[in-house]
């Protein structure tokens, strides 16, 4: 769009001002400073983060959004998101006074069509998951069938290699009416975050495959397995390289969401000898995760999986590891991983024993129950202790964390609940760290 209705002008610069004025403020500077700490693993009081994720759809209703045109709406509301974190959430979040501008791209299948029903009529939804990420969800926020289409152990063959798709003139459009609309205001730059830097190689495989079947298929055939994890990680790598190759890349160690949650700021990224007009995934923070292994042996994972799972992550410059799985008994594997910065300790996690194997050497990225702020009744007491007795854990161990609510898809159309766990989450530390 090269002429944007003059009134999507003036809502878009008002709320740039705005985004600007907030991240003039001293105490921005001090969240920076205290997030950048985190993540060179000194002492710091532990972060207290709010990632609404769906749940920004009741935070900022669409219906509440003024621009007309849809690409200007989406630019609204991730400037809107980033007002409504500083104005309401009040985390450690620092807001910063830039515009990321994506490609517009995509990464093509590998060859076999993966078919996805929803359990019901809602019609799917588009919500951005931060406000400086250009990453979306869209989903009906319900629960989804995948059709699993390998059937056969033989249409491992099928496998193709994925393909990198960008429309140049598209990314150059967005790039220049950024820099018309915020010039001045904000500073606008070229960041994309790609779906292929968090990882997902496990869960392709699931849903190639189907959860049941290749549980069975590792008990059945190992070989195999690793024969088809192999393949697909070597996908993953091959789209890296594609992004490399074409300098799509971009950095991600300023106010990003990163990974699978936690901030970006880092003043060891991007690396000594780095080209700022060529991006290279070493100047990056990325990572891996393998939440839908649930229930398989350290053991088991430590021979299939992991093998493939590690180069990944060291092909960038931090690393990461973990969503949803409890990765408490898979710690000592993980350290292999030499660049290995930040791990996520999931509500099923037991958190003595991740406390206790993490201690001071990694960011502990802990993730309570989020359905405490979706159930009917919000019950502040429970919060409160279970906050205290994580704290109270992560002292006792001089660990370096990050406490973050995520993972949401509902707050019951209550998002002062959400303020609220923020504020008996500091309470906590407060208690625990003084």
């Amino acid at each position: 769009m090269t002429n944007p209705p003059r009134t999507d002008t003036q809502i878009l610069r008002d709320l740039a001002q705005c985004v600007a004025d907030i991240a003039a403020q001293p105490e921005q500077q001090q969240k920076r400073e205290a997030v950048k700490a985190l993540n060179r693993l000194d002492q710091v009081l532990p972060r207290v983060y709010c990632f609404p994720e769906g749940a920004w759809l009741e935070c900022i209703p669409p219906a509440s959004l003024q621009c007309a045109d849809p690409v200007l709406r989406g630019w609204e509301m991730r400037l809107r998101m980033a007002i409504y974190t500083h104005e309401f959430f009040r985390d450690d979040q620092p807001i910063d006074a830039v515009f990321n501008v994506p490609w517009d791209g995509r990464v093509g299948g590998c060859g076999l069509n993966i078919g996805i029903t929803a359990t019901d009529a809602a019609v799917p939804q588009t919500y951005f998951l931060h406000p400086y990420s250009n990453l979306t969800g869209r989903s009906s926020l319900g629960a989804v069938h995948y059709d699993a289409p390998l059937r056969e152990r033989h249409d491992i063959d099928k496998l193709r290699t994925p393909q990198l798709h960008i429309n140049p003139e598209t990314s150059g459009e967005w790039l220049t009416l950024a820099h018309e609309l915020f010039d001045g205001i904000l500073a606008v730059r070229r960041r994309g975050h790609w779906w292929q830097t968090v990882g997902g190689v496990c869960q392709t495989a699931m849903m190639l495959r189907g959860m049941d079947t290749l549980m069975i298929d590792m008990l059945d055939d190992p070989q195999w397995v690793q024969e088809f994890i192999g393949r697909l990680a070597a996908g993953h790598l091959a789209v890296l390289d594609q992004l490399e190759a074409g300098n799509y890349l971009s950095l991600n160690n300023g106010c990003e969401w990163i990974h699978t949650g936690g901030i970006g700021c880092s003043d060891e990224l991007p690396p000594a000898g780095h080209d700022p007009a060529r991006v290279r995934c070493r100047d990056l923070w990325g990572g891996e995760q393998s939440q839908d292994l649930i229930g398989i042996s350290p053991a088991l994972f430590e021979e299939l999986f992991f093998p493939h799972l590690q180069p990944i992550v060291e092909r960038f410059g931090l690393g990461c590891y973990g969503c949803c799985e409890p990765l408490h008994d898979w710690i000592p594997v993980l350290r292999r991983i030499r660049n290995l910065r930040r791990i996520s300790i999931s509500p099923w996690a037991d958190i003595r024993k991740s406390a206790e194997r993490i201690g001071r050497e990694f960011v502990l990225s802990c993730k309570p129950l989020p359905t405490v702020v979706c159930t009917e009744r919000m019950d502040e007491a429970a919060i409160r202790r279970h906050l205290v007795e994580v704290f109270t854990i992560t002292r006792r161990h001089d660990c370096r964390v990050e406490v973050m609510l995520k993972d949401l898809h509902t707050v019951r159309h209550e998002p002062e609940r959400l303020r609220r766990w923020v504020e008996l989450a500091k309470q906590a530390r407060t208690e625990v760290y003084g």
